[in-house]
């Protein structure tokens, strides 16, 4: 008997919200799944605790690096293990509404879709929300842009195309979406999101973390338009979540990064996607990026280009 869904959760140091993603799904309604585990060289105590839900329950499969690989490593390690006609992605400190699959797994089959979505529940302390954009995507598909982990994807579809992850979400779902041929929702079933100090959209980036994550994908994507044809149209969408990627993250960036990031933003500007940027002239393109950051006040803006730092 097939696997319906084969679900990919990579693990690292967060084994206390560990039990309540694993708990969300060994009680999945949806019982004919496997569960892949790939610890990725966690230093807390969060191999232990998979290896004791492994001992529980049997569809439960881990994999344990011995170095950290980071995210993307991870996943892909799930995806080469998967046998389930469709794949599920669960980040190992959220969780599942208990019925997740199981209807999204129906929705599929019934549509005869190779990606079927719900929606995505935001969890900070006590208060929550949920992100929307189901309609969008009905109306065309190239909207489905985030919320990767609220959709389960044909394994048919990752293999025939080597669809696999590069950098994390962005690059998987720019391939994703491309290749299907359509996409199906559904407004009542949630991943639900639980929002962390240190979760990927935290207030506060690292130069590190905004060069790998945010400039990674952008230019990831980039590279991707040039080699595939799109509609004017939809290369225009992808062109302003580049530009939305780049800024996110660099108006993330600590004070003391705000200018080392502008420089790094600008030599991505001139070699990749100019942002709609004149690319001639690099110093006044310097000088808008830093002018926008939400901390530069104008007097400081003002001095540091008296000092001729911008």
């Amino acid at each position: 008997m097939n696997i319906n869904i084969s679900v990919v959760v990579p693990v690292y140091n967060v084994a206390p919200f560990l039990p309540a993603c694993m708990d969300s799904l060994i009680n999945q309604t949806l019982k004919n799944i496997e569960i892949i585990a790939v610890n990725d060289a966690s230093t807390d105590n969060s191999l232990e605790i998979l290896q004791r839900y492994a001992k529980m329950d049997k569809r439960i499969k881990v994999i344990n690096f011995p170095e950290n690989r980071r995210t993307a490593a991870a996943r892909n390690a799930g995806l080469n293990s998967a046998t389930g006609v469709y794949i599920g992605l669960l980040d190992g400190d959220d969780y599942l509404d208990l019925d997740f699959y199981e209807k999204l797994y129906e929705l599929a089959r019934e549509a005869q879709s190779p990606i079927a979505k719900g929606l995505t529940k935001i969890h900070e302390g006590p208060e929550s929300s949920i992100l929307g954009g189901n309609d969008g995507i009905r109306e065309n598909k190239f909207n489905f842009h985030g919320q990767l982990l609220s959709a389960i994807y044909s394994r048919k579809m990752l293999k025939k195309y080597n669809i696999r992850f590069h950098i994390d979400f962005f690059c998987f779902q720019i391939q994703a979406v491309y290749y299907a041929n359509k996409i199906a929702c559904r407004d009542d079933v949630f991943y639900n999101y639980v929002r962390r100090l240190n979760s990927c959209d935290s207030d506060i980036f690292s130069l590190e973390k905004w060069e790998r994550l945010n400039l990674g994908h952008g230019n990831f994507i980039y590279d991707w338009l040039k080699s595939h044809e799109y509609t004017p149209e939809i290369r225009q969408l992808y062109l302003d979540r580049i530009k939305g990627l780049y800024f996110y993250g660099y108006n993330k960036l600590a004070k003391a990064d705000i200018l080392p990031g502008a420089k790094i933003l600008t030599d991505t500007i001139l070699q990749h996607c100019n942002c709609g940027y004149n690319t001639a002239y690099p110093q006044k393109i310097k000088r808008k990026i830093v002018k926008q950051h939400p901390k530069v006040k104008r007097w400081r803006y003002i001095y540091n280009r008296i000092k001729g730092d911008i």
